[in-house]
């Protein structure tokens, strides 16, 4: 069933026009060859009545001028069907909601650890309970909680989808040879001669220039070529590095789906060349830069992609790589996937830094933290940024990543910081030549000299709040969707959800080694690997926490900024989807009302839906949100995208990971925007977080899935920062983009507000038969914890637990 938007349902919309024909011009550059012609010398000559005596010898003079002349400066060089595309109306067919079933409790026992901070967690068995309850809220794996007071893995859940980085560019020099001849004066030095009997007579001959000699031409010949040489080079050397050669050259939005042309990368999907291969290379961290525990945990992801593909999670092949060649390794097809703690942030998703490629980047499954540790003294004086008197002498050891580079940077100058891999500056701190420590929360945690300890005797402190916060994600080629579904759905499905539903790797079903032919499995992962919270606990730490049994924690996350800066970014707006959509003058946009839910027009992710196409055309129509038009599905063939609209919201993509590999790689998803209650799973209901809806975008459209994940990034920091309408202003310019879309997050938070703002407006409209649940943005910043903590509300695997009095938490 579709519904158009019309006045009646109290909303506006517009019939998209049809799309005329467009007709492209290409203009070809014409291409001088410059040409370098010499002048000729002066001739010589004889007079006939003029005799000159000569002592029996002929003087001639012969001239020649060959210079370089200055360098050659090398100079630098969408169709959319109206209403194409396959029947949207095709609907899969799904189980009908029936009654709630819960999974089998899982039991464990846990630790009592100072648990620190109190913040807001809202509890649907409590009538008194409200958001503004002050009890202790925690991060989680894939989300983490509200003002959170723990890091580490958490057991929340991200559907598919600080602070700035020093953009690195491309220096390129500009290369040319050129020869020229300078024109030589005429001689007036007039050779002449008598006869003088048996003598011969001195035959005069013009004197060529250099040029027109043979040696000459042969020069011309051998510097004409090496010139066609130079410029090739160049020019192939520049179109490599995306330095401004070609249209396509920083326009890292636009990935090809055309195989490579160098002869080392097979075109094949990633799936088929790793099932050929028999291994998973997987990029890991090297150990003398990060934690072996957490090295230990990222390998566990790896393994985990190994038992979806081949029922067996010993098939992988662990590649060592760096901070600064990861992504070229990865693009490179030396991995297959990243599990090194990758940062996962909006800038990477558009335009990694290192490479200027954009880069695919996964559901969180770990969130750490960056804090300060070190002398009391001097973490007070990081913490109030202050630099006199007693912080004269404040000395700074920061761990080298580009996160932390420019986040220290732009509180301290230069002076007061060194940086440096984790075990140099953790020895720094130790010896005295820095009294101040920056990392992440997991390598203090797994520090193999003593760290942990030295904060539990007070030889150090850490900072009660941790600086910034992050989500730590794998990171896949942008070009392969198939593969970056396989590597999610080894992550969430068989991960997160395995122990929603009560899947393990001690439930007494053996991992079906090699049984999977060329299907994928997801419920290997958990038999083969264990579900999340074994993996946790095996790896991590046993601390398992809880805030009650209808505990509803913050859910809506969104990665960093990291750096909005760009001076070559190409407008994303004049390629593919963005530009379809500016010539149409009209942003197609469904809304999908999934009937498992009965979700209806006037339900409340049906209105955040609405609200959203709305924001992504305030983003591309310069503010105006009637460019939307908006039209409501309850239908969705997750075989292929409907191609009549751009955008579909409201979309429970992690549907896909219950089928087969058919469905997989087919749209293209970003980060929900909303959460149900609860998790539908085989015609059975679970407690914990529900489904997550999300917007999704045809495999042709990633620069408008870009657009849409800056919106909903740009919404959920504004909510950290407490920015509004009224303070819009606040918000930053963002350069990544293009220049048409330079001042969209401020028009997007000028139109929408916060998120907040959003969810609030939307819930008054709604018919008002569901509540905020887990719909609350996860703090930016709060109490950092010492120790990793697992929080098991959001997979409902907390098993027995004990009140903790003290703190008002449970202890799992």
């Amino acid at each position: 069933m579709t519904m158009k938007k019309s006045d009646k349902e109290a909303y506006s919309g517009k019939k998209p026009p049809p799309v005329a024909d467009q007709e492209v011009a290409e203009e070809g550059e014409k291409t001088s060859l410059h040409q370098v012609e010499g002048a000729a010398a002066a001739a010589s000559s004889l007079e006939k009545n003029e005799q000159v005596e000569v002592d029996n010898r002929t003087k001639a003079n012969g001239l020649s001028n060959v210079n370089n002349g200055p360098p050659l400066k090398t100079p630098e060089d969408d169709d959319i069907e109206e209403g194409g595309g396959g029947e949207h109306s095709k609907v899969m067919k799904q189980p009908p909601p029936v009654d709630s079933t819960n999974a089998d409790d899982m039991t464990g026992k846990g630790t009592i650890a100072v648990i620190p901070g109190r913040n807001n967690v809202h509890n649907d068995n409590d009538d008194n309970s409200s958001s503004d309850e002050s009890v202790i809220q925690p991060g989680f794996m894939f989300i983490p909680g509200p003002n959170y007071t723990g890091t580490g893995i958490h057991t929340g859940y991200h559907s598919d989808h600080e602070d700035n980085n020093d953009t690195t560019n491309n220096n390129l020099s500009e290369m040319g040879i050129t020869a020229t001849t300078e024109v030589v004066p005429e001689s007036h030095i007039v050779p002449s001669a008598y006869l003088v009997q048996d003598v011969e007579v001195a035959q005069a001959e013009e004197v060529k220039p250099f040029l027109k000699q043979k040696e000459g031409k042969f020069t011309i010949l051998i510097v004409g070529f090496l010139l066609l040489s130079v410029a090739i080079l160049v020019a192939v050397f520049l179109s490599g590095q995306g330095s401004g050669v070609s249209e396509v050259k920083n326009d890292v939005l636009l990935p090809s789906e055309a195989p490579t042309t160098s002869p080392t990368f097979d075109p094949r999907p990633t799936l088929d060349i790793v099932r050929e291969r028999g291994v998973v290379n997987c990029g890991i961290e090297d150990l003398q830069e990060g934690d072996v525990n957490l090295n230990e945990f990222n390998i566990d992801q790896c393994r985990q992609v190994a038992a979806a593909i081949f029922g067996d999670p010993t098939k992988i092949n662990l590649v060592i790589v760096g901070r600064n060649d990861q992504y070229e390794k990865l693009y490179d097809r030396q991995v297959d996937v990243l599990f090194t703690g990758n940062t996962f942030t909006l800038e990477k998703l558009i335009r990694e830094p290192t490479t200027g490629q954009s880069i695919s980047l996964g559901s969180p499954y770990y969130v750490a933290e960056y804090v300060y540790i070190g002398l009391q003294t001097f973490v007070k004086c990081v913490n109030e940024q202050k630099r006199y008197d007693e912080c004269a002498e404040l000395s700074i050891c920061a761990v080298d990543t580009p996160e932390i580079r420019h986040l220290t940077t732009s509180y301290f100058p230069p002076s007061f910081i060194s940086f440096g891999l984790f075990p140099e500056m953790e020895s720094s701190l130790k010896n005295g030549t820095c009294n101040v420590l920056v990392s992440d929360t997991y390598r203090i945690y797994g520090s193999k000299t003593g760290l942990q300890d030295d904060l539990g005797n007070g030889t150090y402190v850490m900072s009660d709040n941790y600086i910034s916060r992050n989500m730590l994600s794998s990171a896949v080629r942008t070009e392969d969707r198939q593969w970056f579904d396989v590597v999610e759905g080894s992550s969430k499905r068989a991960s997160f959800r395995a122990a929603q539903v009560g899947i393990s790797k001690g439930d007494g079903m053996a991992c079906p080694m090699n049984a999977t032919g060329n299907e994928i499995s997801f419920n290997n992962v958990a038999r083969c690997v264990g579900n999340i919270r074994e993996i946790f606990e095996s790896r991590l730490a046993k601390l398992v926490v809880s805030f009650g049994q209808d505990a509803k924690l913050p859910a809506i996350d969104a990665p960093n900024f990291a750096s909005l800066e760009c001076d070559e970014c190409n407008s994303v707006m004049e390629h593919g989807g963005p530009k379809q959509v500016k010539e149409r003058g009209v942003l197609n946009c469904a809304v999908f009302m999934d009937p498992r839910y009965n979700v209806t027009m006037t339900s409340l992710p049906t209105l955040l839906g609405v609200k959203y196409c709305e924001m992504m055309a305030v983003a591309i129509f310069q503010g105006d949100p009637a460019r939307a038009n908006i039209t409501f599905i309850d239908e969705l063939d997750y075989s292929a995208f409907p191609k009549e609209f751009d955008i579909v919201a409201g979309v429970p993509y992690e549907d896909i990971y219950d089928s087969g590999i058919d469905l997989l790689g087919n749209m293209i998803p970003t980060l929900p925007y909303y959460y149900h209650d609860k998790y539908l799973y085989n015609g059975s209901w679970y407690k914990g977080l529900g489904a997550g809806l999300a917007c999704v975008f045809d495999l042709e459209s990633m620069p408008l899935a870009a657009i849409l994940l800056a919106v909903h990034t740009a919404v959920v920091y504004a909510q950290r920062q407490g920015i509004t309408r009224d303070t819009f202003g606040n918000m930053p310019l963002i350069y990544l983009l293009g220049d048409s879309l330079t001042f969209m997050l401020r028009d997007v938070v000028r139109y929408a507000g916060n998120y907040d703002d959003i969810f609030d407006e939307a819930l008054a409209e709604s018919d008002g038969l569901i509540d905020r649940g887990w719909n609350s943005v996860v703090a930016g910043s709060s109490r950092a914890a010492q120790s990793p903590i697992f929080y098991c509300d959001y997979s409902d695997s907390c098993g027995e637990c004990f009140f903790y009095e003290e703190l008002s938490i449970f202890l799992c």
